[in-house]
């Protein structure tokens, strides 16, 4: 499982990647591979080298905001499979259901409860076997 991390902040970042590792048990967590970018710039160099499973998207970046990375992959064919959970403040309704009908497949607002995330990383793996 490869999952990508997107946001400006290096402590959310963290906080999201030890989260995953916690979500992704044994054995599973030793097929978890992690991804770091900290703008849509970076994001889209990692999914041009590596096969993204999941991405967790922040909105508000410099140089290339979540919304503008949501349309680059579902424009891009080879990564329609990838799975794109947003993880940010925006939280009004028209928020989400813009990133839903942009293509988005999930959405967690920040501050994030670990129980949501899981919750919400459910749905989504559960998704992908389908």
């Amino acid at each position: 499982m490869n999952v990508l991390i997107v946001d400006d902040s290096k402590i959310v970042r963290r906080v999201l990647s030890n989260t995953m590792k916690r979500y992704f048990k044994e054995p599973e967590w030793k097929e978890l591979n992690l991804f770091e970018a900290e703008d849509g710039n970076e994001a889209m160099a990692v999914m041009k080298q590596e096969k993204v499973d999941i991405m967790l998207l922040d909105w508000n970046m410099p140089n290339m905001t979540g919304p503008e990375v949501v349309e680059a992959v579902r424009a891009n064919k080879e990564w329609n499979k990838t799975r794109i959970v947003m993880a940010t403040t925006e939280g009004s309704k028209s928020s989400v259901l813009a990133m839903i009908k942009k293509g988005a497949n999930g959405y967690m607002v920040k501050p994030f409860q670990e129980e949501a995330i899981f919750k919400t990383l459910d749905t989504i793996t559960a998704r992908m076997q389908k």
